[in-house]
Parts: structure tokens; sequence; C-alpha cells
């Protein structure tokens, strides 16, 4: 079993994570999005966690190589919509691979 913790702030909601069980949902399995939607932290998703809206963009303030590499599609929706790009990444698209934490845009 490998656990991890994600942390989502403001909330200030650290949950718990198997990251060989993932959490499904909206979004890929996993993600950022699935884990705080089942722990009733808020994001923005009106694509329904299909990456095509880069609404559910979270800032990442600690744990940036503990989430898979964004893909292309990603990067560029992301240059589109988050303030900072590189510290930025879509909580639909982000799978968490390790201890993370990250903040939502209010």
């Amino acid at each position: 079993m490998a656990r991890c913790t994600v942390t989502f702030r403001p909330a200030n909601v650290t949950v718990e994570v198997d990251t060989e069980k993932p959490v499904e949902g909206v979004g890929l399995a996993g993600s950022l999005l699935n884990i705080a939607s089942a722990n009733r932290v808020e994001i923005d998703h009106p694509c329904e966690g299909v990456g095509t809206c880069g609404l559910c963009y979270v800032e990442i303030e600690a744990g940036l190589a503990n989430l898979s590499p964004p893909l292309d599609d990603e990067l560029e929706m992301l240059d589109q919509t988050a303030p900072n790009p590189a510290r930025f990444r879509l909580a639909c698209q982000a799978v968490v691979l390790g201890d993370v934490v990250c903040r939502v845009p209010s």
C-alpha cells in the first residue's frame, strides 16, 4: 500500500490517500479533483473533469513532483487560464503519486 497525504488550502483539509486504490469520480482516477470531491472540498469544474474548461486549476504549494506529468493539452489550457502556469495544475488532470499541498482559488 502506498499512502500519502493531500492538503487542500485554504480549507485546511488533509486527507490520506492510497495511490494503489485511486479515488474514482470525475476527471482522471486518483486526480486532485476526485480526492477533493470525495472529501467535500469544492473545486469549480463545469466541464465535468474532462480538462476542457480550465477552471479547476489549483496552485501547487508543495509536491509538484508528486503529481503525474502534465500533458500538452493541460499545459495549453493552463497558459490560457492560470495566473502562473508553472505553479498550477488542472485538478482533474493531476493524478496524485505522493504528498501534495495545493491551494484552491476562491
